[in-house]
């Protein structure tokens, strides 16, 4: 009996038998990303072109770190990203000035107004997974020199930077809130600070598991929330028992398996596909391939499919066609 988009990604998130195995994509649309209603109409443009099962927008990665004062000039061009023009923490003095702001104004709230446009538009049915930025990620945005230069300040000012993990923590567990308000199934929790080059797993659980908890302590009541680790070589056990639903991971690069990453969180999966330019230079023989490997590593259960991460903005269509073909085609 064929299923809701609904009922088939909750099933796929409880290890039920599904109809079909749910599948989405999403990509940023440098010029689109900037406005709600851009947003709001891209999403709805690219998932009902492609009747993906579930949404997941694509909001702008700087968001967040605008509402503690990052500005930035706009590309005039879909696949060309944004520039910095301001990067407001400097030194570890800059970070004592971080306080919880109110998640309903500013970037934020033009975010929310988006995913209610989304929801309005495109009804109940269809499962929304809204992006969630860990405290860690958004302080690597605000500080000058990015990554490398927020762990520095973290090891030489760490009672500093706990301070502000903790406000942009409180101001995100409100935003989760709003956003569950707005429409939204669950969040997409996602961080990029994760790799053991970068980090060690004691850093890795200081600067991530409490603020991280806080935030996802706030949507506990969601069905659909999902732990993103981003890139190789990540920590991922360090994460394997966050209180989610689903995580995404790019499988392979020194990262677990598809099957290898269900075992070790018994929670379902979202990906096997790969992500940004991989995605654009694969052929649509290699994702239906990717497709069918996918579905046979978790017997069709405890599966949605989607990207590694975001794929490249100028992704041809017929790659997602060729994943859904090869989807339906069992």
């Amino acid at each position: 009996m064929a299923m809701t988009k609904r009922q088939r990604v909750l099933a796929a998130l409880a290890g039920s038998p599904v109809d079909r195995v749910p599948l989405g994509f999403w990509r940023h649309h440098f010029t689109a990303e900037n406005t709600a209603e851009g947003l709001a109409a891209e999403t709805l443009r690219l998932g009902r072109t492609h009747d993906w099962d579930y949404l997941k927008p694509q909001s702008r990665a700087q968001c967040f770190a605008e509402m503690w004062g990052l500005t930035y000039r706009a590309s005039a061009e879909a696949a060309t990203p944004y520039t910095i023009t301001h990067a407001p923490v400097a030194e570890a003095a800059d970070l004592a000035r971080i306080a919880p702001v109110n998640p309903r104004t500013g970037a934020l709230g033009e975010q929310l107004e988006a995913l209610r446009l989304i929801r309005a538009r495109v009804g109940a049915d269809t499962p929304i997974v809204w992006t969630v930025f860990s405290p860690l990620m958004v302080l690597a945005y605000l500080v000058a020199g990015g990554r490398d230069r927020a762990l520095a300040l973290a090891r030489t000012a760490p009672t500093t930077v706990e301070g502000a993990l903790e406000a942009i923590a409180e101001t995100l567990a409100g935003y989760a809130r709003e956003c569950l308000e707005a429409g939204a199934d669950g969040l997409f929790y996602a961080s990029n600070v994760t790799a053991r080059d970068v980090l060690s797993a004691e850093e890795c659980r200081r600067w991530h598991r409490r603020f991280d908890l806080t935030v996802l302590g706030a949507a506990a009541a969601a069905p659909f929330n999902v732990m993103h680790v981003c890139g190789p070589g990540a920590h991922f056990d360090e994460f394997a028992d966050y209180p989610v639903a689903a995580f995404s991971w790019a499988a392979g690069d020194d990262n677990p398996t598809l099957a290898d990453g269900h075992e070790r969180t018994g929670r379902a999966v979202l990906g096997g596909l790969p992500a940004k330019a991989a995605f654009a230079s694969a052929t649509p023989e290699d994702i239906a391939r990717r497709v069918r490997s996918a579905i046979a590593a978790l017997q069709g259960r405890w599966l949605l499919l989607g990207p590694d991460c975001s794929v490249d903005p100028a992704a041809a269509a017929e790659l997602f066609e060729a994943a859904r073909a090869a989807r339906d085609a069992g």
